[in-house]
């Protein structure tokens, strides 16, 4: 018979502000369930046990100061074994872009699924919040802007029952090597375990029928399909594929770009709500059907002609190097912005509703296609909008460098 273990010290009752009634209720109730879990002995069935983990999570991911010093750290999870680098095929993009964990962690995971690569996880966690350096609210505590999701592959906790997570995770959403199996085990469920749909939802977009139905499902835009179908073939090594036209992983060359043929750029090029116009030394129409534009500009663009009629005045060739008045280099320069001097043909203006409403719907969006800097002639008070004298005739929508 082996001796009793010795129980592991009760965690301290934190401070709860004066007349926080709700705060010590739920205080009380917390240390209750920590108390049972840290208790000797088998006192909860693993159903139970593993619902109270789900409990504590969910606190947790709320945010509350005074819960959390309650509730126990999530307990790191196992890292994924070192792979060789030369046997995965990965480009030198992808070996300087992806931290080595993540590295590791996606190409493990992608073995669940035989018809899912490692590209595919990582252009995910890419879009999603690069691969977890983001600082946005929801990817390593709480949840994001828009009260739905977390963790690096922001999974969605409030929608069900079950939850997105509560249906693919295991563990704990903010880790990646929990997150980045679950997002695996959800492609291959919603897609690619099975046969391929009859018709192609995003035929603007390259790569199988399949993968595009999985990705869709995983969030509902063929812009957001074509970065993640993008970003994992930049990161797959030239060596080890056919390639994709239009996907240059490679800088432009002094003078005018090749047109691409990526089917995405084909179709902004060949979009009826989307024309351009020569002004202030700007060119902007070979700029967009060169590819080099930044991925979320290409996207942008695409969520903003099925909404509105526009015009784009300036991409990339013809602006000035620097932000006006400064010696900041200026997003246009490095093909991460767009100015839109027309929307549903009225010019852009202080009286414009059109351009008005085009810029509230552009503080709407939420995630990988919100702006990082949007100046137009409206003073809406709150970053990342500005106006000034320079913006009285356009809309600039612009995106910083991902870190």
């Amino acid at each position: 018979m082996h001796p009793s273990p010795t129980p592991p010290p009760r965690q301290p009752l934190p401070r709860v502000p004066p007349g926080s009634v709700l705060g010590a209720v739920a205080v009380l109730l917390v240390v209750t369930l920590v108390s049972i879990a840290q208790a000797p002995g088998p006192l909860l069935p693993p159903a139970a046990q593993h619902a109270l983990g789900a409990v504590g999570q969910k606190v947790r991911s709320a945010g509350g100061t005074a819960l959390q010093s309650v509730l126990p750290s999530p307990r790191p999870a196992a890292k994924a074994p070192a792979v060789d680098t030369a046997t995965i095929n990965a480009s030198s993009q992808a070996l300087r872009d992806i931290p080595s964990g993540y590295l590791a962690t996606y190409v493990v995971a992608a073995k669940q699924c035989p018809r899912l690569t490692w590209q595919v996880l990582a252009g995910i966690g890419k879009v999603e919040t690069n691969h977890g350096r983001s600082q946005a609210p929801g990817v390593h505590s709480g949840l994001n802007s828009a009260g739905c999701c977390a963790g690096p592959m922001q999974f969605n906790l409030t929608n069900g029952p079950p939850s997105t997570w509560d249906a693919f995770g295991r563990g704990d959403v903010y880790d990646p090597a929990d997150a980045i199996p679950a997002a695996a085990r959800k492609l291959c469920a919603n897609g690619l375990a099975g046969p391929p749909p009859p018709r192609d939802a995003c035929p603007q977009v390259h790569g199988p029928f399949a993968l595009h139905q999985a990705l869709l499902r995983y969030n509902n835009a063929c812009w957001y399909v074509h970065e993640v179908v993008t970003i994992a073939q930049r990161y797959t090594s030239p060596a080890s594929s056919t390639g994709t036209p239009g996907t240059s992983t490679g800088k432009p060359t002094a003078g005018r770009a090749a047109a691409s043929h990526d089917p995405f750029v084909l179709a902004l090029v060949h979009n009826p709500r989307i024309t351009t116009t020569t002004s202030h030394g700007c060119d902007p129409a070979p700029d967009l059907a060169s590819g080099w534009l930044d991925l979320r500009v290409q996207s942008i663009l695409a969520a903003v002609a099925d909404h509105y009629k526009v015009r784009i005045s300036c991409l990339h060739t013809g602006h000035s190097k620097y932000v006006k008045g400064t010696t900041r280099v200026s997003n246009h320069t490095v093909w991460r912005a767009v100015d839109l001097d027309q929307v549903d043909d009225q010019p852009v203006s202080p009286t414009s509703p059109a351009a008005r409403d085009l810029t509230g719907w552009l503080d709407g969006l939420q995630g990988p296609l919100r702006p990082d800097e949007v100046g137009s002639p409206f003073p809406i008070g709150h970053q990342p909008f500005f106006t000034d004298d320079g913006h009285q005739a356009h809309v600039h929508i612009g995106y910083s460098a991902l870190q």
